[in-house]
């Protein structure tokens, strides 16, 4: 396993392309006719989850249920579909790594881990990591998760898209959201996740223009709170967005302090 993550995800994700070589296009069309019967998918209703995608169990306790529900009637499709994939492929590299995880904790802090991205959990002037690890937290607290559980899933929100050393001291279930949320946006690891994997799991949570949709919420963040996400992952496309609001640097912050010298 690499000390960073990010940047050995960013190596690979240019021969991914959207997973559209050939021979993931004649796998793809193969497993729309019979995967979803095959890897338990139930479509009855708006709610019904998969029982397990690529091999992964798909958590179905009371507390995981309802994350996922607070989750798709939180989240517009395309970014529910993007944590659902972040679980499976977060707990495909545990796997690989031979690593045990709490699925209960992984699953909700995935299921939740963009919901700070949402106008209807941002606070004034939070990150959107901030808020939506406060939201986590709040979720797992209202349900009955305990303060510990509610810990471990703020930091695994909070920490998703870090840097990796730091994540990984947090433990496996703040691995598995950074792993899988990284996968999932910049691309996976070949030797981690087959293309067997990566096709059951579009299959099971599609990626419905995940790449368009995805931006513009990034950009429309960013325009609402440009000055919130400095020294995160979106600074670069805040600082783009809104330049304007960038005025003060870290020497005028030390020039203006109240010391004298």
């Amino acid at each position: 396993m690499k000390l960073e993550w990010r940047s050995h995800r960013a190596s690979c994700a240019c021969a991914v392309h959207e997973i559209l070589a050939s021979r993931r296009q004649v796998l793809l069309a193969g497993l729309a006719l019979g995967s979803l019967v095959k890897i338990g998918v139930l479509r009855a209703g708006p709610m019904a989850l998969p029982a397990r995608v690529a091999g992964v169990v798909i958590p179905s306790s009371a507390v995981a249920a309802q994350a996922a529900a607070f989750a798709q009637q939180s989240c517009p499709d395309f970014l529910f579909n993007h944590c659902m994939r972040t679980f499976v492929f977060g707990a495909l590299f545990l796997q690989k790594q031979g690593m045990l995880y709490d699925a209960e904790q992984a699953f909700v802090a995935a299921a939740l881990h963009d919901l700070g991205l949402l106008p209807a959990f941002s606070s004034a002037k939070g990150s959107f990591e901030i808020d939506g690890a406060d939201a986590a937290e709040k979720f797992m607290v209202e349900h009955g998760g305990g303060a510990a559980r509610a810990n471990t899933v703020w930091h695994a929100v909070e920490m998703h898209d870090g840097k990796w050393p730091l994540t990984r001291r947090q433990g496996p279930e703040a691995m598995l959201v950074s792993a899988g949320a990284g996968c999932d946006v910049d691309g996976p690891d070949m030797d981690v996740i087959s293309d067997q994997q990566i096709a059951e799991t579009l299959v099971a949570f599609p990626r419905l223009q995940f790449k368009k949709r995805f931006t513009a919420l990034l950009i429309d963040h960013c325009r609402r709170k440009p000055t919130a996400q400095r020294g995160t992952w979106l600074e670069g496309l805040c600082r783009e967005q809104v330049p304007g609001a960038w005025t003060q640097s870290v020497t005028d912050e030390i020039a203006s302090s109240a010391f004298p010298e």
